[in-house]
């Protein structure tokens, strides 16, 4: 299925034995040059070399798949993969709004039209489909996934070969490459449009509101095929403006589309997925999401994570394959040309001669504030503290600062010092998940080298406010603003008896809130914040459509802001601010 030639493999020295060196198709910084060039590149007219008409995804976009980290590989097919025949990736490009992705951490396929120019192999098939949204793809739906869900097939026209429609769809499939495989019930639907779309899904209602699990839009949509250019066109205007009647939980332009990619059934591969390894790009990591959505096939409960562990994993994986890729990270927050970047310290191999050489010494005449960044933290260590120590209410950590010796904190060199503390340690879970007020960790510092510069130590807590420095040195450097005073989880029951999710043995759980008078006084911004930073990484906060919890919170800011408790259920389908208050924020 996947093909490239003997000149490229010679090219790159393919390892032909245990121990060859790791392959490194590309420097870390074209790599994140390219990404972002073709995230940027709204190319609606890609070719193979011969000319034949190719889908979007070959010369333009990032195609990527977010997984979990395990005893596993990245790139292995997952077990439902495996009984589907397919594997569900997600196209991203910038005149899509896709903001939120299935998991925080993954992989970037290398683009057919990168590969060839680099002279590395090219994944020239395999490609079928690809769904405006999450398609609720798995072995219930024909065609390796991108068919209709449980619906016979018409009796003589379905093969495991050769799926149905596959003689309706040959007529209109380009002739190129891949077109034994690309295929899409769109058109065997006669649905070629976005206004043809609209007409045959706008009406249907989201599982909240739905007599049955399968009348939503998630289920029922058609699939486009991945290698018509008008296919991409409509997947792209239908993921933009849906015109749904009733908001679908899964049928929104900030979430992802899926894209299928037949597993390759030859050889060992078959079953392992390392097929794949040639053609991964880089591994991948949102610096602004600890989301993981439960997903169809799941073994384990969806547990919200830090995707730089994951990527890191994934690096040492691949690399332990023959394989060295950079990983990237991914910013839906900065402007379309920054949204990947490369970081060297997210590294954990050698990606280039740079990354070997040792950090040079300092010079012993060098003043305070020009030394190495790396040479004037000595430590850095997250202590546990007692409920209500910190004024917060509830055990909270901080990082105990130690700078090396003879350093010491002034306003002079207090730039340099944050600069090496964050690069060290800004990558940890209670960092990057608790700073949610940006720059609140820099405020700190600057504050104790004024008010504090001769401590042997300092304590940094990443949640505290952000405030001027007057008010900064008036608190102590230790500004407080506690907007929730405690918050509990609850098994919901009905008569006595827990309530669990549909189709499943896992109860359902509520959050009891109870604000500060400062908190009802609040943004929902400001107070939602607040609540994710103590309550989001818990496993029962997971949520039954995108930002539910934030709009129920919203809506009881705004409708019941005296009520003394607030009640908050992560499984509410809530999808926009007027269907929640209307259902008095319990939709």
């Amino acid at each position: 299925m996947y093909t490239h030639s003997l000149a490229a493999a010679l090219v790159l020295g393919l390892p032909t034995a245990l121990g060859a060196a790791p392959i490194a198709v590309d420097t870390p910084q074209n790599t994140v040059r390219r990404i972002n060039d073709n995230y940027n590149r709204l190319d609606n007219a890609c070719k193979q070399p011969d000319g034949a008409p190719r889908g979007h995804y070959y010369c333009s976009g990032v195609t990527l798949r977010m997984v979990d980290d395990g005893p596993f590989n990245p790139w292995d097919y997952s077990p439902y993969a495996l009984k589907t025949g397919a594997t569900s990736f997600s196209w991203i490009r910038k005149d899509l709004s896709t903001s939120r992705l299935i998991r925080p951490a993954g992989f970037i396929l290398r683009t057919p039209q990168d590969a060839r120019a680099l002279q590395a192999p090219v994944m020239e098939t395999g490609f079928m489909c690809i769904y405006s949204f999450d398609g609720f793809t798995g072995p219930d739906r024909q065609a390796w996934g991108c068919g209709a869900f449980k619906q016979a097939a018409a009796a003589g026209r379905w093969s495991e070969t050769r799926p149905e429609g596959y003689q309706q769809r040959s007529a209109t499939t380009p002739a190129n490459a891949n077109a034994a495989l690309a295929w899409g019930s769109c058109d065997l639907r006669k649905i070629d449009t976005p206004t043809q779309w609209r007409a045959q899904y706008s009406h249907l209602r989201p599982p909240a509101l739905a007599p049955t699990s399968l009348n939503r839009i998630q289920v029922q949509q058609c699939s486009w095929n991945a290698e018509q250019a008008a296919d991409w066109d409509a997947m792209i205007q239908v993921h933009e403006a849906p015109g749904t009647r009733h908001r679908d939980a899964f049928a929104r332009k900030e979430l992802l589309n899926e894209f299928l990619l037949r597993n390759d059934t030859h050889g060992a591969s078959a079953e392992d997925g390392s097929a794949r390894l040639p053609f991964i790009d880089a591994f991948v990591w949102d610096v602004h999401s600890t989301y993981v959505a439960s997903t169809r096939g799941d073994t384990r409960k969806a547990r919200p994570t830090v995707g730089l562990k994951p990527a890191q994993a994934f690096q040492r994986k691949l690399y332990a394959e023959g394989y060295a890729v950079p990983i990237l990270r991914l910013d839906f927050t900065k402007p379309a040309s920054q949204r990947f970047s490369y970081e060297p310290k997210d590294q954990v191999i050698a990606l280039d001669d740079a990354a070997l050489e040792p950090a040079p010494k300092p010079d012993p005449q060098t003043p305070q504030q020009q030394q190495q960044p790396g040479d004037l933290v000595a430590s850095a260590d997250w202590v546990e503290r007692k409920p209500g120590e910190l004024g917060m209410g509830r055990a909270e950590k901080s990082l105990l600062l130690k700078l090396a010796p003879g350093v010491k904190l002034s306003p002079a060199n207090v730039d340099a010092i944050y600069e090496a503390l964050e690069a060290r340690y800004g990558d940890s879970p209670q960092w990057l998940h608790d700073e949610i007020h940006a720059g609140s960790m820099r405020a700190q510092l600057q504050c104790l080298a004024v008010r504090h510069p001769n401590a042997s130590q300092w304590q940094l807590e990443p949640w505290r406010p952000v405030l001027s420095p007057a008010q900064m040195q008036s608190a102590n450097c230790n500004p407080v603003r506690r907007l929730i005073e405690s918050t509990r989880w609850s098994v919901l029951e009905r008569d006595g008896q827990p309530l669990k999710a549909q189709g499943s043995e896992e109860p359902l759980f509520g959050l009891r809130v109870v604000p500060t008078s400062l908190g009802r006084q609040a943004s929902t911004k400001q107070l939602y914040a607040e609540l994710f930073r103590q309550e989001g990484l818990d496993p029962r906060w997971q949520e039954g459509a995108e930002a539910s919890m934030e709009l129920q919170l919203g809506c009881l800011l705004k409708l019941y802001n005296r009520k003394a408790d607030w009640n908050l259920e992560p499984f509410r389908m809530a999808t926009s601010v007027a269907q929640t208050e209307a259902a008095k924020c319990n939709p």
